[in-house]
């Protein structure tokens, strides 16, 4: 499978592979280029992921904005959903696999060290958690190439999300048996999965079933895994799908009741908890992107 193909040897274009994956490319100048992959592809075993000649000096971040896919690399297994991302150097080993039914649709960066810089980020390569306020930079930065900001400005909103990504690497799982260990995540690969796909109204009890444990030992494992607690994961993911359609337009109040929230008012608590800022405003930060430095 070709899900992200590095930047030397095997360009990113514009168009189809196949009819699994488009690609629309938002960015492109000397050392860095950004690329929209959407990708249909339901071919659930795993399949190398080619990410060009081996080079240290080529990043490639890919940042999900909606769906997810597992991804295997460095002998562990995870579920990558809009809460999350990964980065590695190019020629770097990773597989990708899809489950039934979960389209996923990503930015992909491919950043030249030896031409923009050493990347702060650099020592954080492998599976990326990613926050509220810089999933919003994320999508800023789509933003902003998609009005057609120019190259300077769209390659310093590029520095700045690479730095804030230095303390997103995902926690080490130290201290368990290495099969304990791999039991644990690929359960919360599971759940992930499910939350991605399911109703946001998904109870405790019925993903607990779904996962085939008691909601006790989800709970445990879960925050063990991923230092998060559920309840906090399955915020994050319905932040990160109102984000998403915040650009659209379409009414808070509908999208309220669309992702399972309270009403109204519940949700822009539990957004404004998460990423700093009331959802009107992010709108309008999607919908007319800002000169850097002046959001």
């Amino acid at each position: 499978m070709t899900h992200h193909q590095g930047a030397e040897g095997n360009r990113l274009r514009d168009g189809q592979d196949g009819d699994s994956v488009r690609r629309t490319r938002l960015s492109r100048q000397t050392g860095l280029r950004i690329t929209e992959l959407a990708c249909h592809d339901d071919h659930q075993s795993f399949r190398q992921a080619t990410t060009g000649t081996p080079d240290d000096a080529v990043l490639i971040v890919s940042l999900v904005r909606s769906g997810g896919f597992l991804l295997r690399t460095a002998g562990s297994e995870d579920f990558i959903d809009p809460t999350m991302g990964f980065m590695v150097a190019q020629g770097g080993e990773m597989s990708i696999a899809h489950l039934p039914g979960i389209r996923d649709l990503s930015t992909v960066l491919e950043y030249r060290q030896d031409i923009h810089g050493e990347c702060p980020a650099a020592g954080a390569a492998g599976v990326l958690r990613i926050t509220a306020r810089v999933d919003v930079a994320h999508r800023s930065l789509v933003a902003a190439c998609r009005a057609g900001t120019d190259a300077f400005e769209v390659a310093e909103r590029v520095h700045s999300l690479m730095a804030r990504l230095a303390g997103a690497r995902s926690p080490a799982h130290g201290g368990r048996k290495a099969s304990t260990a791999a039991a644990h995540r690929r359960l919360v690969s599971r759940v992930c999965a499910a939350l991605t796909d399911g109703p946001p109204t998904l109870g405790l009890e019925e993903l607990s079933r779904e996962a085939g444990c008691s909601p006790f030992h989800l709970s445990r494992v879960f925050r063990s895994v991923t230092g998060h607690t559920l309840t906090g994961y399955r915020n994050q993911l319905r932040v990160r799908a109102v984000t998403e359609e915040l650009a659209a337009g379409q009414p808070l109040r509908e999208l309220a009741a669309k992702y399972g929230f309270a009403d109204q008012a519940h949700m822009t608590r539990v957004f404004r908890r998460s990423v700093g800022e009331l959802p009107g405003a992010v709108r309008a930060l999607l919908q007319r992107p800002h000169p850097a430095g002046k959001e």
